[in-house]
């Protein structure tokens, strides 16, 4: 959990902002700001020559997402006036602008309009591979985007050997990334695994200097002091390493590896995502 996403927890939920900025730069970039009373009109009059768009903040679903968003500078230029924020967060705010509630407020500019039919990509059923083995082109696996990022879903656009090319689910505009078949992690693939059962990796029994916790082979192997994925419940809902302490069931408690002040969290067994045991 970066330091953004754990301050964002305890930020009030109603902000004073009567109106928020926020659009895509010409490479794609996301960029948000909220505006206060006495900046909104200024605000708004310069939103059409960027080619941002605008919506109220009283909505409380808009309100709630403004909270985390940077105070704009209606006397400043470039970034200054409206800065990036994660792409995330831009399409929350994306997503509550456009939910039919209250959003008759959002006005679209210039080639905006374009550019939001492509922020948020349709749902659909994806491929998830049963074993790292059987990953190939479409499937969808989680990697991490950098160690104080976490992980997000991506899908494979290319296959070489064990060299996948990927693009982050969510946010395709983004620039396409490498990784090795063996340090991207797995979903639950569902009914999948019984109909087309396949041997999977050793379990991780590598001795530790520092006492890690094993890898779990599958999700029949996820037990008490084994390292797996979880989801967190922030606003960027990132994937980081967690380490089941309790469990009942299917049903786990886990802490945070890496955030030791955070409170623990529950999850079932199959909305876990597994590391390979092996690729340390």
């Amino acid at each position: 959990m970066t330091a953004k996403a754990r301050r964002a927890d305890n930020t009030p939920t109603n902000p004073i902002a009567p109106v928020v900025l926020f659009g895509l730069d010409g490479r794609g970039k996301p960029k948000a700001a909220r505006f206060g009373k006495n900046a909104a009109s200024l605000a708004i009059k310069a939103a059409s020559q960027l080619q941002l768009r605008t919506i109220a903040g009283d909505n409380p679903k808009i309100a709630q997402i403004a909270a985390r968003l940077p105070v704009g500078r209606v006397h400043a230029t470039g970034k200054a006036f409206v800065p990036f924020v994660r792409r995330d967060l831009y399409d929350k705010l994306i997503a509550a602008a456009g939910n039919g509630n209250g959003s008759s407020a959002v006005r679209f500019t210039g080639s905006q309009a374009g550019r939001a039919a492509t922020a948020n990509p349709p749902s659909t059923n994806p491929n998830l591979p049963q074993s790292w083995d059987q990953i190939g082109l479409g499937d969808l696996v989680v990697a991490q985007e950098a160690l104080e990022d976490g992980w997000y879903e991506a899908i494979v656009v290319e296959v070489n050997g064990d060299m996948l090319t990927l693009r982050w689910r969510d946010y395709p505009r983004e620039r396409r990334f490498i990784r090795h078949r063996f340090r991207v992690a797995l979903l639950y693939p569902g009914a999948q695994a019984a109909s087309q059962p396949s041997k999977p990796p050793k379990a991780s029994t590598k001795p530790s200097s520092k006492d890690e916790p094993a890898l779990p082979a599958d999700w029949r192997d996820v037990d008490v002091n084994k390292l797996v994925l979880a989801k967190d419940d922030g606003p960027w809902r990132s994937w980081w390493e967690a380490i089941p302490i309790e469990k009942a069931g299917d049903r786990f408690k886990l802490r945070w590896r890496d955030f030791s002040t955070v409170s623990p969290v529950g999850r079932q067994r199959f909305e876990l995502a597994l590391i390979r045991p092996d690729a340390a």
